[in-house]
């Protein structure tokens, strides 16, 4: 083999190593990104189970509603930021976000910011200690969920798919 040949031969084999090094490490941070959302997901009923016992009317303590609606805003705010390209099931087969999450970008920052609104009302409501109006605006922060999944935990949606 001649010199000049074995240097491409090398030269190619080292492109197609640090490419591949490169998928891997993108799919390590797909990865990642997913499960950051997946444990978002699981903090924000915990947030609001106050709000929820009210609205069941289990409770009548609204006072700790507007630190954890605070919360659950921030959290909301925060997954929002967490749908980069490539973190969808083509890389992450366990995601349940699904495609429409950004071939229709637009509604989904919709759906985000409703929730986040109707959630920011329900701490609002709550500082006023009026129960029946944070029953009220529960039920309006819990529709503003359906704008992505829906219903319950396992249930799909627009921009969820059901769960296994």
């Amino acid at each position: 083999m001649s010199s000049g040949l074995y240097k491409t031969s090398k030269i190619a084999f080292l492109a197609l190593a640090i490419s591949l090094a490169a998928n891997a490490a993108s799919a390590q941070n797909a990865a990642a990104v997913v499960k950051e959302r997946q444990e978002i997901m699981k903090s924000l009923f915990p947030l609001l189970r106050g709000a929820s016992q009210v609205a069941k009317g289990e409770s009548t303590d609204v006072a700790s509603i507007p630190a954890k609606t605070q919360e659950a805003v921030a959290a909301v705010q925060k997954f929002a930021s967490l749908f980069p390209t490539g973190s969808g099931r083509e890389n992450v087969p366990d995601t349940r976000a699904t495609p429409a999450v950004w071939t229709e970008k637009a509604a989904f920052d919709a759906a985000i910011a409703k929730l986040v609104a109707e959630t920011q009302k329900l701490g609002d409501v709550a500082k006023t200690g009026n129960v029946d109006a944070v029953k009220t605006q529960w039920t309006a922060a819990s529709e503003a969920c359906g704008g992505c999944h829906g219903g319950p935990s396992k249930s799909g949606g627009k921009f969820r798919f059901e769960a296994q």
